[in-house]
């Protein structure tokens, strides 16, 4: 089995990019720099950059890796200190003979799958105002409107240990991956849903182009990136 896979990034509200990704037979990825923090056209393109090379990794393990090249080039150059980055991959795998997509997670871009059985929202944002939501200190509609509501509490890069969230789903023909940038589902908010319904039959760059042009028409604040895979049957690489 293999990816269908396709990306495509724009620069949205932004004067520079900040975000990456990449699209291929067996992994899909996109990272997102820190806002507000040095560097982060560096950290998002190191961060994907080392997923690609050790692509045959589990997902844990490349996360930890893009963690690990991250510090050490922020030793190596003070400039990049305190830069870090989002990281969503989605890997396919071939395991006891079974074929399998193996996700990570880490900040606050999203993973969504679409199946014969709906859409998924497989992530949870790493933000201030979900953690507080999660331990009961505020609901929803408090985190809201919380003035610290998009500050990131877990990245890459930016502490010596990470925790990414690990899902793992059975590969099946005809899946849909979406990993993309908060760019798009901020500026997209709920329209995003019927919209990727709409697109469901498409090809995967039909898709990426039209989930981009929507968020881009609609003024984005923000980098706007999607990556969207689809899964085929084919011989690759872990065959």
């Amino acid at each position: 089995m293999i990816f269908s896979a396709a990306s495509m990034t724009v620069l949205g509200g932004r004067p520079t990019n900040e975000d990456a990704a990449h699209a291929a037979e067996h992994l899909l990825a996109v990272a997102d720099g820190v806002g507000g923090a040095p560097a982060g056209e560096v950290a998002s393109a190191l961060a994907i950059a080392t997923v690609v090379d050790r692509r045959g990794d589990s997902p844990e393990s490349m996360v930890e890796l893009a963690n690990t090249a991250l510090l050490a080039h922020s030793v190596d150059d003070p400039t990049t200190t305190g830069m870090g980055t989002t990281l969503d991959l989605a890997v396919l795998v071939r395991s006891q003979g079974r074929w399998l997509v193996r996700g990570a997670h880490i900040g606050d871009s999203v993973t969504v799958v679409q199946s014969d059985t709906g859409t998924r929202v497989l992530t949870n944002s790493h933000t201030l105002a979900n953690e507080l939501i999660a331990a009961g200190h505020l609901t929803e509609a408090e985190g809201a409107r919380h003035p610290n509501r998009s500050a990131l509490v877990r990245a890459v890069g930016l502490e010596p240990t990470i925790r990414p969230d690990l899902w793992e789903l059975p590969a099946a023909r005809g899946d849909r991956y979406l990993l993309c940038t908060d760019g798009l589902t901020n500026t997209l908010g709920d329209t995003l849903w019927p919209l990727l319904a709409s697109l469901r039959t498409e090809s995967p760059t039909t898709c990426v182009e039209a989930l981009v042009r929507a968020a881009s028409e609609a003024g984005p604040r923000d980098n706007v990136t999607a990556v969207v895979g689809d899964v085929r049957g084919g011989a690759g690489w872990l065959s």
